[in-house]
């Protein structure tokens, strides 16, 4: 069976996702992660002017290489009527560092924005409302995906361990595990590094805890965690039909690359 590939578009710098939105208008806006979104409209045209474009309010980023940028894009199942989408960037690190020596490297930020009311290809940069943010000790291993669940509408958001090798530098939290002192990722309890979260973004302030997520009602953990043990999902995707499952794509270290099936409460892991 032969396979073609055609071009859609080009012109990017580092393309590293694609999202349609759900308003029945087959756009589909390409996330650049440099700081600006893409519309690739109905009719298979670039549009000359980004959708979003917040290279402003990004930590400098390594042209030669870097793991921080823009780097999720989600639109809220009811787009179509309130004009409600969610970005997760890298901002420049506030003041202070980690324990045990150094600076914050960056500030990951999951923030909502809403579309111009004037121009449906067009984001309103004036309504940022920012959901959540991180103080990430390394440049690296930042996750980066949003997606809502098309079963129960909540939030999902895919972080990393913090960063480094090892998972043992300043801003990771010591670990059981005696050949490697590290471990955010099976920390559920100092800091949100390593896990995928899940939040409602329809109630509470700034959001609101689904009444099933594993670590509610006493049970040790933080209340935003829906499964724990990554290295860096990078990125995940719900399957649309069946049962719709969670899938995660996790970067290994030396030797394994994961593709895990992305279960309440699981555990996947890396230490």
């Amino acid at each position: 069976r032969s396979v073609d590939i055609k071009l859609i578009a080009d012109n990017f710098t580092s393309p590293i996702g694609a999202v349609a939105a759900p308003d029945h208008m087959k756009r589909l806006f390409v996330i650049d992660q440099i700081g600006k979104i893409w519309i690739v409209n109905a009719g298979g045209q670039k549009l000359p002017t980004p959708f979003m474009d917040l290279t402003k309010k990004l930590v400098t980023i390594n042209p030669n290489f870097d793991e921080r940028g823009l780097l999720g894009l989600a639109f809220h199942p009811d787009y179509k009527n309130n004009r409600r989408f969610f970005v997760y960037y890298n901002a420049p690190p506030r003041p202070g560092g980690p324990e045990g020596g150094g600076t914050w490297n960056n500030l990951s930020r999951i923030s909502e924005f809403k579309t111009s009311v004037a121009n449906p290809n067009e984001a309103d940069l004036s309504t940022e409302r920012v959901f959540l943010e991180l103080d990430d000790p390394q440049l690296n291993h930042n996750g980066g995906t949003l997606a809502f669940g098309p079963s129960d509408g909540y939030h999902y958001i895919s972080i990393g361990d913090g960063g480094s090798a090892n998972d043992v530098a300043p801003g990771h939290v010591e670990d059981w595990y005696p050949v490697n002192e590290g471990g955010n990722g099976q920390d559920v309890e100092a800091n949100l590094f390593g896990n995928i979260l899940r939040i409602d973004v329809n109630n509470g302030n700034p959001y609101g805890i689904p009444n099933d997520n594993p670590f509610i009602n006493g049970k040790v953990g933080r209340v935003e965690i829906y499964a724990y043990g990554f290295r860096n999902p990078y990125r995940m995707s719900f399957d649309m039909a069946g049962t719709h499952d969670l899938y995660a794509g996790d970067a290994g270290q030396v030797l394994y690359e994961e593709i895990d099936v992305v279960k309440k409460g699981g555990n996947y892991g890396w230490n």
